[in-house]
């Protein structure tokens, strides 16, 4: 049976960013990168009860001229505070067509075992790049660990790391498949990665 992972009582440390596919409510905890989703997201805050009514009211982001000293208004914890900063700025250079990495933010996004095994596929995923579920599930089961192509569906959907953890490079075979922030956000970024991918590598 999977092992879920239960994210503690405390309430995550929220932020806003204004980016080109919606308003992304960024979430932290503990220091860590817990949450990141866009407006009308299926499973949007859903392990921490976060209310996508409520999210939009807090601290705005998007500017990164207010980052340095936003956190004491806002009372956050420092640690929270430098991890929502971090991934502000990483959400810059991705917006600006650059590949940042994963690796740049500290993440501890809340799952199962397979969910998390999923999600570290997606992550080496190269900008510009994309995998169909297919490959992730003959990946996995090279790795010795049981999958189906429903199995890792289910998964990638269920991603709360919106962008820094690439489920939007995750395709089917006959196409771009779903994507939990809706077909038209999924498009924009594989064309947003697919102009600015020469540049990069």
């Amino acid at each position: 049976m999977p092992t879920e992972i239960t994210p503690s009582s405390s309430d995550p440390t929220l932020a806003t960013y204004d980016s080109p596919i919606g308003r992304l409510t960024l979430a932290a905890r503990d220091g860590s990168l817990v949450g990141v989703w866009v407006a009308g997201q299926r499973f949007f805050g859903r392990l921490y009860g976060i209310n996508e009514v409520v999210a939009p009211s807090s601290v705005d982001l998007t500017s990164p001229d207010s980052r340095g000293s936003v956190h004491a208004e806002a009372g956050w914890d420092e640690a929270d505070a430098r991890v929502l900063r971090a991934a502000a700025s990483w959400l810059d250079d991705y917006f600006a067509g650059e590949a940042p990495s994963p690796a740049a933010v500290r993440l501890a996004p809340a799952g199962t075992d397979f969910q998390k095994r999923v999600w570290e596929e997606m992550a080496t995923i190269p900008y510009g790049a994309t995998r169909t579920y297919g490959q992730i599930v003959n990946q996995l089961r090279g790795a010795g660990i049981p999958a189906s192509a429903q199995a890792v569906g289910g998964a990638v959907g269920r991603n709360p790391l919106l962008l820094i953890l690439p489920c939007h490079r995750v395709v089917a075979a006959s196409g771009p498949g779903g994507y939990a922030a809706g077909e038209h956000a999924k498009a924009w970024l594989l064309a947003h990665e697919a102009a600015t991918a020469s540049s990069v590598s």
